[in-house]
């Protein structure tokens, strides 16, 4: 089902559900992480979204790169899974969010860092240091990118 968000708020309005995520860490050859400035929110924050009933989190996670990048990507290594952190939504929404967070390497050459869709602002490659100049999303983004640079992988947080 595809939208499977948008039909769950038809049934529930804006209370508060469990949403399932993923999201990818891509690292280039300096040891920075890409991330997406989102068009929601106009803050920073990993690529990746929503699952959809019937994909697998790799299959999400392959389709949110193209989507918000319109990179090609691989899954390659399980990092962790990240519960408990609630989130809202400019349009009113209200979710506890769980995130299941991967590695993922290029499967086709090159990024263009200039593409931009209403999902994305902008793209860029930020160091740790630069992450404590910008605006992040969200705890969970903040704990998913901490936990990368420190090599903190508990797999479950």
């Amino acid at each position: 089902m595809k939208n499977y968000i948008k039909w769950l708020r038809t049934k529930v309005g804006y209370e508060k559900i469990l949403l399932n995520f993923v999201g990818g860490i891509l690292v280039n050859k300096q040891q920075e992480i890409l991330l997406q400035k989102r068009g929601d929110k106009k803050t920073w924050g990993l690529l990746g979204g929503a699952m959809e009933l019937g994909e697998s989190a790799s299959e999400s996670l392959i389709r949110e790169f193209k989507e918000e990048a319109n990179i090609d990507i691989n899954p390659k290594e399980l990092l962790g899974v990240y519960t408990n952190y609630i989130d809202s939504y400019p349009n009113g929404d209200i979710a506890q969010t769980i995130t299941i967070l991967y590695l993922v390497e290029l499967s086709s050459e090159g990024i263009n860092l200039e593409y931009t869709n209403d999902e994305t602002l902008e793209l860029k490659f930020f160091s740790f240091q630069e992450l404590k100049k910008i605006p992040i999303v969200n705890k969970q983004h903040e704990d998913m990118l901490n936990d990368y640079f420190k090599g903190n992988f508990r797999l479950i947080r």
